[in-house]
């Protein structure tokens, strides 16, 4: 293989590493601000959830504004995590070693500003990590056990600090967009994650088969 070939060929795999750190930083922005956007509207409309009870559920006091509140919340914090874990671990010169390294600095100088104010919630990763990602376990211990004592996390909590969050990394991927627009443009905007996501389907009488389960289970 020739010089220019492998050269080509060099360019090609670093543009389509930028392309798909680009689609996921864009993806997730989306997805964050679905998620924030709900709780907007959750926040407009609590009247109207707080009426609308949980009839399964233990807790009878539950309602549906509680649980899409406390439920969505929760997830955009892991969100949120993400995309920080996207723009920090690969939209750097390191890994993307064959990207004109003055763009990619241009672009995190631009940024820092915003960055540096995301990082005042310095707890965001600690509090998905204990308590929303995984299996409520803090440094080992589960979180119900007495040794541990009450804890204290500052991550965006309410909902001015998420849109807050929400309106920075907005900001991020515009001026991702304007240095890269040539990669960009080349984004298609209907693309969606489902056209590569299949899930293999079964029918199933849910109540049948927990009643039968129950026989098998319980005494």
């Amino acid at each position: 293989m020739g010089k220019k070939m492998i050269q080509k060929k060099k360019i090609l795999v670093a543009m389509n590493d930028l392309k798909n750190v680009l689609k996921t930083l864009f993806h997730l922005q989306s997805q964050i601000s679905l998620l924030v956007e709900t709780l907007n509207e959750i926040g407009n409309n609590y009247q109207i959830l707080q009426n609308m009870p949980l009839d399964n559920f233990f807790n009878k006091n539950m309602n549906l504004e509680n649980s899409t509140h406390t439920l969505i919340s929760n997830y955009s914090i892991i969100m949120f995590c993400s995309f920080m874990d996207e723009y920090e671990e690969h939209f750097n010169t390191n890994y993307l070693k064959n990207i004109d390294p003055e763009r990619i600095l241009r672009v995190r100088k631009k940024n820092s500003y915003g960055v540096n104010r995301i990082k005042i919630w310095k707890d965001m990763k600690t509090f998905r990590n204990q308590l929303v990602a995984h299996n409520f376990k803090v440094k080992g211990k589960s979180f119900f056990s007495d040794e541990i004592e009450r804890l204290t996390f500052r991550i965006p909590n309410t909902i001015s600090e998420k849109n807050l969050f929400s309106g920075i990394i907005y900001y991020i991927c515009i001026n991702l967009k304007n240095e890269f627009i040539e990669v960009s443009n080349s984004l298609l905007s209907t693309e969606l994650m489902l056209d590569k996501i299949e899930f293999t389907k079964q029918e199933i009488d849910n109540e049948k088969e927990l009643t039968e389960i129950a026989i098998k289970m319980l005494d």
